[in-house]
């Protein structure tokens, strides 16, 4: 299983191969190997039942969402809106993008937000060179803000999830007040960490041919192009197919309401069948998806699958209890830094199904377990250092422009990615456990 750890984070690495054709890798390899428990049979049905799971179609009910929106030209209305006043203040720019993913992704989810606001900058940036360094910044600072924002409240994320029903079925509770409380202060400083980080990035993260205009003189300060399109009328049809988007978004961000469907997933699966029965999209337009994007999410989650079912992870688990302290800040903060080691690596949701666990037990035995839980949801969305394990950073990493061609490569995220985890953690082992031992401890 190390093995195929290796290989696989090696391959995407180094990208000699698509990434999805890596992730697809995965499943097949895993089965040929025996890294699960049972005949191959046996083992082929769980291994490739855990690459479609149920957040996929979350992923997917964004992507149709992300047409409606596009089809009503929100995000063209949008980009004007935000153009005319930060036009010639793009850092200010940057940051407001920052914000409202952080914003988004607390209303609806770290999975739909990058997604719709990915569409807002698109217009801004396919007049700038694919190489500009702004447009790298940008894009970046959208998936930190989102991976960010999947911390603000207990349903912003996947892993958020799994901590509070772990912390449930071990007796434990922590209220929305009490979160919103830690994560608002908290989030909104780690949005300004990450917005000065990567304005010191930007200072030193020039291609070679931004170097050669700025040698020849032909680069410009950095203005945001004036955002000119056909506006459309805004008919009955369009109206009625955005009302039902936000719909969808509220029942997403409604607990309540999304359980009475039987969860998001079923949620989304029915607004996916009647966007395409009532024409909001074609079918030309549900074939053009990213499923590229799909199945290297779902190779990513069959990685974890596989290293939790090969015994690994537990493992390395045994491992960290053996060797952690018993003072409960200490405790906390040593699994801060297991749990963002582990994200690096493996999904931010897989780690949190995994850890969370143990997490719980640790900290019930010396009677901290709501404050440990907590803490370590929100490190299981500190690290972004690599864009394969969390959504926001793959989104990033896929946008292009009308070319084809990717503004972000890996070697982006590992410049500016490391550094914003290291700042992240350190964060949260000082202002974030600091705070929230007043407000949930008392």
């Amino acid at each position: 299983c190390v093995g195929l750890v290796v290989f696989t984070v090696s391959m995407w690495l180094s990208e000699a191969a698509p990434f999805e054709a890596t992730a697809l890798f995965v499943p097949p390899l895993a089965i040929l190997l025996n890294l699960s428990p049972g005949e191959k049979r046996e083992q082929a049905k769980h291994v490739l039942g855990s690459v479609f799971t149920e957040s996929l179609y979350l992923v997917l009910c964004g992507f149709v969402i992300s047409s409606v929106f596009t089809k009503c030209q929100l995000e063209s209305r949008t980009a004007v809106i935000l153009q005319r006043r930060f036009g010639r203040q793009p850092f200010l720019f940057m940051l407001a993008i920052m914000f409202l993913g952080l914003l988004l992704s607390a209303l609806l989810s770290n999975v739909t937000a990058p997604l719709l606001l990915v569409e807002v900058i698109k217009p801004l940036l396919r007049d700038m060179p694919t190489d500009s360094r702004y447009s790298r910044a940008l894009l970046l600072g959208l998936a930190f803000s989102c991976n960010i924002g999947g911390m603000v409240t207990p349903i912003s994320s996947p892993q958020n999830i799994a901590a509070l029903t772990i912390l449930e079925q071990h007796d434990g509770h922590i209220t929305w007040a009490q979160w919103l409380c830690v994560s608002i202060p908290f989030c909104s400083m780690g949005v300004l960490v990450a917005w000065s980080l990567l304005l010191i990035v930007y200072r030193f993260d020039t291609s070679p041919e931004e170097k050669a205009r700025l040698a020849a003189g032909d680069a410009q300060a950095v203005t945001l192009p004036a955002v000119i399109f056909d506006a459309e009328a805004m008919t009955w049809a369009k109206i009625a197919s955005l009302a039902s988007a936000c719909a969808t978004l509220a029942a997403f961000a409604c607990r309540p309401l999304s359980d009475f469907f039987g969860g998001t997933a079923v949620v989304a699966v029915f607004y996916i069948a009647l966007a395409l029965a009532t024409g909001m999209i074609t079918r030309q337009t549900f074939n053009s998806y990213s499923w590229h994007l799909l199945f290297l999410i779902g190779g990513g989650s069959a990685l974890g699958f596989v290293v939790n079912e090969s015994g690994l992870l537990a493992i390395l688990s045994h491992y960290a209890k053996k060797h952690l302290a018993n003072d409960p800040s200490l405790l906390i903060a040593e699994l801060v830094f297991v749990l963002v080691g582990a994200t690096t690596f493996v999904s931010h949701t897989v780690a949190a199904l995994v850890f969370m666990p143990l997490v719980v037990k640790l900290g019930s035995e010396i009677g901290v377990q709501n404050l440990a839980v907590f803490i370590c949801g929100l490190a299981c969305s500190v690290a972004c250092a690599l864009p394969m394990t969390s959504f926001p950073n793959v989104n990033s990493l896929l946008a292009a422009d009308d070319a084809g061609k990717s503004w972000l490569g890996m070697q982006h995220f590992l410049k500016a990615g490391t550094p914003m985890t290291l700042l992240l953690t350190l964060l949260l082992v000082t202002f974030g456990i600091s705070l929230a031992e007043k407000v949930i401890v008392g």
